[in-house]
Parts: C-alpha cells; sequence; structure tokens
C-alpha cells in the first residue's frame, strides 16, 4: 500500500542537483569576478600611503644619482684639474670617512628620528653637489667629497630605518623591494638621461648633470615633509626589571657582528656585477663585447620586475636564513660558471655560460637582498634601530668600496681558477650568517630561579 504523501510537498517540486556539476542549487556558489586590471594595479604597489611615497623618494633619488655617475668622473677629470689617480685615491679617502661616520648618523637618527635627520641629509646634498662645481684641485675636491659622503653613506641606512619606523609587518621587506627595484629602474633612466648631455662633449652640459642630482634631492626633501613626524624611539617600559636588557652598541654585539661580516661577503655580488662583470668578458673570455650591455641589462630588468616577489616569503628571521643559504648556493654555481666562460673555446659557449652565470647572479642577489632586510631588522633593538641598521650598512659599504679591488686582483693573479676561490666564500659566509641569525636556545625556568637555601652545616 504506497503511503500518505504530504499535499504541500505536492505543490512544490523538488529541487534537484543541477545536471551539469551535481551540486544542490541552494549551496551552489555564484562564479567569482576575475580581479579588474585596476585591482591588479593597485595590488602590485605598495599597500600604504607612506610606502608609496617611500617608494617614490627611491625612483626620483637614484634617477639624481644615475647622471651624475655617469659623467662625474669625466667632468672631474677634464674640467676640475684632476688626474684619473688623484680621482680613484680622492674617492677612497672620501669613501673611509664616510664608512666612519655612518654609524654616529645612525645614532643621531635615534636621537632625533630618521625622518628629521633624512631632510637635512637632504638638502645637504643638494649643496653638496653643487658645490662639486666649484671644485678645483685636489685639495677641494677631498674636502667637498669627504663632506659629501658623509651623508651620501648615511643615506640607505636611515631610508631602512625610516622604514622601520612607518611600516610593519610582511609590508616592511615589501617595501624594501619597491625601493630597490625602483632604484634600478632610476639608475637606468638616469643613464639615459645623462648620454643626452654627455653628446654636447660641453663642460655646460656636464655640469646639468650635477644640477639635476642636486634637483632630485629638492624633490626627495618635499616627499620626505609628507610622511609622518617620527620622534626618537621609545621603550615602553613593563615594569618587570628582570625583562630589562642593557642597551650595548652594535659592535659588541657578536650576533649582529658575524650577521653584517658574513653579508658584507655576500654583498660581493654588487662588485661582480657592476666591476668585474665587464671586465671578465672583455679580457678574459670570447664572447662578443655586446654581451656586456646584454647581462647588465637583463640584470636590471629581472631585478625590477622580480625584487618585491622575492620577498614574499621572506617574514622572519628563520625563513631570511633559509633565503641567505640559498642564495649563496647560487652565488656559488654563479661563480663556477663565470670560471667556465673563461675556459670554453668557441664565442657561443661562452655567451651560453655567462648567461647562465648571470642568471644565477641575478636569482642570488634578489635572494640575498631580501633576506638581509629581514636579518637586519630582526636582530636590530627597537630603541637603537638607527645606529643598528648603520652598522650593518657598514659591510655593504666595505664590499662596494674594497670588493672590486679585491676580486679584480684575485681574478689577475689566478684567471679562472680565482672564481672557484670566490665561489667557496659565499657558502661559508652564509654559514657565518648561521651563527649569528640562529635561535638562542630556551633557558629553562628553573635555571633562572633562585637556588634552594642550602642548609647549615651542623657544629659538634
Amino acid at each position: 500500500m504506497p503511503e500518505p504523501t504530504d499535499p504541500a510537498a505536492q505543490a512544490e517540486p523538488a529541487e534537484q542537483d543541477d545536471p551539469a556539476t551535481g551540486a544542490d542549487p541552494a549551496t551552489r556558489a555564484e562564479p567569482a569576478e576575475k580581479p579588474s586590471w585596476r585591482d591588479r594595479l593597485t595590488s602590485a604597489m605598495p599597500a600604504t600611503r607612506e610606502s608609496r611615497i617611500i617608494a617614490v623618494n627611491a625612483l626620483v633619488g637614484s634617477m639624481g644619482t644615475g647622471m651624475f655617475l655617469a659623467g662625474s668622473a669625466l667632468y672631474f677629470t677634464r674640467f676640475a684639474g684632476l688626474t684619473a689617480t688623484q680621482l680613484g685615491v680622492g674617492l677612497g679617502i672620501a669613501g673611509i670617512m664616510g664608512i666612519a661616520t655612518t654609524v654616529p648618523m645612525g645614532m643621531l637618527a635615534d636621537r632625533f628620528g630618521p625622518r628629521n635627520v633624512l631632510l637635512v641629509v637632504c638638502i645637504w646634498r643638494a649643496i653638496g653637489y653643487i658645490a662639486y662645481l666649484r671644485v678645483e684641485g685636489f685639495t677641494q675636491f677631498v674636502f667637498t667629497a669627504c663632506v659629501l659622503y658623509i651623508m651620501d653613506r648615511a643615506g640607505q641606512p636611515l631610508n631602512q630605518a625610516l622604514v622601520g619606523r612607518l611600516i610593519t609587518g610582511t609590508e616592511r621587506n615589501r617595501t624594501m623591494g619597491f625601493i630597490r627595484s625602483l632604484r634600478n629602474l632610476g639608475f637606468t633612466v638616469g643613464f639615459s638621461l645623462a648620454g643626452i648631455a654627455l653628446t654636447t662633449g660641453s663642460k655646460t652640459g656636464f655640469q646639468l648633470l650635477f644640477v639635476g642630482n642636486a634637483i632630485s634631492f629638492l624633490f626627495v626633501f618635499a616627499l620626505i615633509t609628507m610622511l609622518p613626524k617620527v620622534g626618537r624611539t621609545v621603550v615602553k617600559d613593563t615594569g618587570d626589571a628582570k625583562d630589562a636588557k642593557p642597551l650595548v652598541p652594535p659592535s659588541r654585539d657578536w650576533r649582529f657582528v658575524a650577521a653584517t661580516a658574513a653579508n658584507g661577503v655576500l654583498f660581493l655580488h654588487d662588485a661582480i656585477l657592476i666591476t668585474v662583470l665587464p671586465l671578465w668578458v672583455a679580457e678574459h673570455t670570447r664572447s662578443p663585447i655586446w654581451m656586456i650591455t646584454v647581462l647588465v641589462t637583463t640584470n636590471t630588468v629581472i631585478t625590477v620586475v622580480a625584487q618585491v616577489r622575492a620577498t614574499r616569503h621572506i617574514n622572519s628571521l628563520s625563513s631570511a636564513t633559509r633565503a641567505t643559504t640559498q642564495s649563496s648556493v647560487l652565488l656559488l654555481f654563479a661563480c663556477v660558471a663565470f670560471a667556465v666562460s673563461g675556459v670554453v673555446d668557441t664565442p657561443a659557449w661562452a655567451i651560453v655560460a655567462l648567461t647562465v652565470a648571470l642568471l644565477l647572479l641575478t636569482f642570488g642577489e634578489l635572494l640575498h637582498s631580501a633576506s638581509s632586510w629581514e636579518i637586519s631588522f630582526a636582530l636590530s633593538p627597537e630603541a637603537a634601530q638607527g645606529r643598528y641598521l648603520a652598522f650593518f650598512n657598514v659591510g655593504f659599504s666595505a664590499a662596494e668600496i674594497a670588493g672590486p679591488a679585491v676580486v679584480l686582483w684575485l681574478l689577475t693573479r689566478t684567471g679562472p681558477g680565482g672564481w672557484l676561490i670566490l665561489a667557496v666564500c659565499f657558502p661559508l659566509s652564509a654559514a657565518l650568517s648561521w651563527v649569528g641569525t640562529r635561535e638562542k636556545p630556551a633557558v629553562p625556568e628553573q635555571a633562572v630561579q633562585d637556588p634552594d637555601p642550602v642548609p647549615a652545616a651542623g657544629g659538634s
């Protein structure tokens, strides 16, 4: 006998599953809309107003610096009465002065806030580059360069300290990625603009490059004034004296010194790209000379496009340590490929070896740059971030000044074998960085408690 049915059920036909998907219509989700080009563009930009202003600063400042670097050496040797040797010696003296004053400038940032110090630095640099136009002879050049290099060397750690004060979380490292990407782009644009002035060959054309650089720092000054004011760092009092840690100088923090020294060696990838690569291709390989332009341009394009992406998964000290190790392996194999490029006997194989070397060098550079920012932020005490970041930058400055000479001397003496010696230095440096960045072992709670009183021995 059939079961009785509910009249209401007969009035409303039952919903059926979608024959195409088998899904219940009540639970079937609406298809997600594809993000518009505007959404994609917004997500590809810095996330905060502060990070966008700092990124634009990097672009404008590097454009001016690119114009200056493209023509400064020729100007000083042609119109300022300097020989090439005097120019090199003067820049070396100024570089030492800049390194020696980097940490004191960081201390000023801790005292007065990185934003305020950067405003002074911008005005100082604008005046300094105009003052170069009045230089006549070696003595005037050395004095002007030393005074200017104090601010030039302080610029990078002060910018990083400003990022550390204004931006937090994953956006902090992402902003540093934007800074580096846009600096590479700005240098390229600056060099291109300088080419227009250099074609004239006139003193006025060269001087315009100095003026353009000075104006760029005035624009940077104006942009920095749009950022929120940040004063000295004040550490919150927890009320627990046991938790208070004495603030030690970065030079006495052995973990930070180890990380700084290791990163100084790893930063040799910059010296390889800028100075060593063109000379190696031209004098030690069978590659056509035009490969220099191809390699440098390829590196610039990849850096502009991929540096921000390289920061996506580097958001802690442990992830930064892993990235440092990975970058050292890439740099090791890059050196091996450079060595191969010097022993193959056909242009085609030389081109292949150089291309592989350049790609390995570039991706190692991207990973190391991203990891170095996170390491320097993570190991810097909040109350002394300016001086710690300045000290960390000393490793980069030393590599930038001494690195080209050391690597070129090594390759001149040993040829392709020098690349193999250099290759070993990178993983060794990563190991030293690991020593400085590894997590401190936890101290058992009972180990820090007062010991139980020992009963006095009974006397007779």
